[in-house]
């Protein structure tokens, strides 16, 4: 009997023409899979039974794309929820309407998500202005920054000795900027972040991290208001072109990413 079985799957379609196997079944879909997915009747008890999908969104004239929607299609040009989910999540949802036991917060769901995604939309104009709203840590993106206690002066060589600054906030570095000008102008030997040194290997150009630099990301450790930012290094006395021999120069290290609104990490 195992035999004649394995021969039978070997052509389904075959043998459903010959009639050794029923109408209906389904082979070629995947281990796993209810067979009735693709009986005509599932079909039309799946399109009585699917809920209603969430209206489409309103356009009012007040989407400029500004901010959280920036990226997305025009509202209008939106794939209605009901055509992007997959035969699954619909073979899902059919199901728990034949055991009547479905769950009224799949509906709200899919709403929400439509109203994420939908920049126009009262929540997503909500989240612009407080995007922290559903966290208990409240985070955004800051800008930390610190420098020597000394200037430089222009022209003349001289060594930076180690300088340092504490947040007032948590952060987590994702991006380092340097103001040098020009390559050569200042060489970086050490930079410490919460006592760990993120420079692994020899000294480094500033200039490296001008802020026109291009895919210069980094993953820096947290840096806690208990903690200091350190850095040391040396100019070279390059005078870039433009600037005045003798004149103050202040160098300033920059460092962007996610943090804390307010006090430490988990306020």
């Amino acid at each position: 009997m195992a035999r004649a079985q394995e021969l039978l799957m070997r052509e389904p379609a075959m043998a459903m023409l010959m009639g050794a196997l029923p109408e209906g079944e389904n082979f070629g879909f995947g281990y796993g899979h209810h067979g009735h997915y693709h009986h005509p009747h599932y079909h039309r008890q799946q399109q009585q039974q699917q809920p209603p999908p969430p209206p489409p969104p309103q356009d009012d004239g007040s989407d400029d794309g500004y901010g959280y929607g920036f990226g997305y299609a025009h509202p209008a040009t939106y794939q209605h929820p009901a055509t992007y989910h997959g035969a699954s999540h619909q073979a899902g949802s059919a199901h728990y309407g034949q055991h009547g036991h479905y769950n009224a917060q799949h509906h709200h769901h899919m709403a929400r998500h439509w109203e994420m995604q939908n920049p126009s939309s009262t929540m997503s104009r909500t989240l612009l202005l407080d995007p922290n709203r559903d966290s208990i840590v409240k985070v955004e993106r800051y800008s930390f920054s610190f420098s020597p206690s000394t200037n430089l002066v222009l022209g003349t060589a001289s060594n930076i000795t180690p300088f340092t600054q504490q947040p007032s906030t948590s952060i987590k570095g994702q991006r380092v900027i340097m103001n040098a000008p020009v390559p050569g102008f200042v060489l970086i030997s050490s930079l410490q972040v919460a006592n760990v040194n993120v420079l692994v290997g020899g000294t480094e150009d500033a200039f490296t991290y001008s802020a026109g630099a291009q895919g210069v990301m980094l993953d820096l450790p947290r840096l806690d208001p208990q903690n200091r930012a350190t850095s040391a290094g040396a100019y070279t006395g390059v005078l870039p072109p433009g600037y005045t021999s003798g004149n103050s120069f202040q160098f300033i290290i920059t460092l962007q990413g996610p943090s804390t609104l307010a006090g430490g990490y988990g306020q």
